[in-house]
C-alpha cells in the first residue's frame, strides 16, 4: 500500500497531526500540507492488520 524505501525496505508514510490533536497516517502528505496548522511528518515503518506501525520519524515538513 505505501511506497517502499529502496535502500531499507521500510514503508514510507506521513503522520498528520491537526491543530485539534487528531493524528492520521497517510500516503498523501501534499493535501494535508495545505491545511493551516497541520503538522506533517515523514515516517518509516510497516503495515499490520491493525494499522501502520511507526518505527522512526524522518522529518517534519
Amino acid at each position: 500500500m505505501f511506497r517502499r524505501d529502496p535502500n531499507t525496505g521500510e514503508e514510507i508514510a506521513h503522520r498528520i497531526t491537526t491543530p485539534s490533536g487528531y493524528t492520521a497516517i497517510t500516503m498523501h502528505a501534499e493535501f494535508h500540507k495545505q491545511t493551516p496548522g497541520a503538522d506533517v511528518e515523514e515516517v518509516r515503518g510497516h503495515s499490520t492488520p491493525q494499522g501502520f506501525v511507526v518505527e522512526r520519524v524522518i522529518d517534519s515538513a
